[in-house]
This record gives structure tokens, C-alpha cells and sequence, in this order.
């Protein structure tokens, strides 16, 4: 079983981060448990995603010690994502591309493209290959 947070700011896009990597590794057999906190605040809220997959049944589907953690708030953590792609509006996208290299989880494109806006869809694959390849 393995756990993982990401932590953000609303409007970082954690929560499309964290269905998208829900969707991928249901896709390779494993069972998910995903939640979502988040501030009512449209601006400089929090916005937090908690995610356990296994191949076996999840019995506790709260993460309290995870053994992954991202926080887009984090200045080391966004200098390194920017460094690996410029621009601050993909940074989501490089995350997830560093959250599947660190889980060993292949970019499947197929599995990712159903969550992109069509004229988005090159720019965002091409952020999360750039993350992957750390």
C-alpha cells in the first residue's frame, strides 16, 4: 500500500493532478482511495490530495504518514519544476510527471488526454515528460 499527499494553493490544479494519476494506476490494476480537502476561498486557499493505492483492498482509506509528499508551495519544489519546464502554469503538470517517475508508473498518454482540453493536450504531455525525466 502506498500513500501519497500534494499539497497546493487553489487554482495550482492538485486536484486534477491527483485524478489523473487516480485514473492511471486504476488503469494498471491497483485500487484507489482519493480524497480531497480543500478552503472555500477561490484565491490563496488550500487545496490538498490524499491518495492510497494498493493491489489489495484498501481497509483505511485515510492517509495519515505518507510516504510521498508534494507541496507545490514550496520554493525548492517550484524552482525544480521550473527549471524543468518554464512556465508556472504547467507546473501541475511537471509534478505529475515527477510523482509517476518517483512511483516507477509509465506515461501513458491514452490515460491522460480523456482529462486535457484538446488544444491543451501536446503542451501538458509535453510537461509531464519533462518531470518524468528527472
Amino acid at each position: 500500500m502506498t500513500k501519497i499527499i500534494i499539497y497546493g494553493n487553489a487554482g495550482q490544479g492538485v486536484k486534477l493532478v491527483s485524478i489523473i494519476l487516480a485514473n492511471i494506476l486504476q488503469n494498471q490494476g491497483y485500487q484507489i482511495a482519493l480524497s480531497h480537502r480543500y478552503s472555500p476561498l477561490v484565491r490563496s486557499g488550500e487545496s490538498n490530495a490524499y491518495l492510497i493505492f494498493s493491489k489489495d483492498k484498501i481497509e483505511n482509506p485515510l492517509v495519515e504518514d505518507a510516504d510521498f509528499e508534494y507541496d507545490l508551495n514550496k520554493t525548492d519544489l517550484q524552482v525544480k519544476l521550473l527549471k524543468k519546464f518554464d512556465s508556472p502554469r504547467m507546473m501541475n503538470m511537471v509534478l505529475l510527471g515527477v510523482v509517476l517517475n518517483d512511483l516507477k508508473i509509465k506515461v501513458i498518454s491514452e490515460d491522460i488526454k480523456k482529462f486535457l482540453p484538446k488544444k491543451l493536450v501536446e503542451e501538458n504531455l509535453s510537461a509531464i515528460m519533462n518531470g518524468y525525466k528527472s
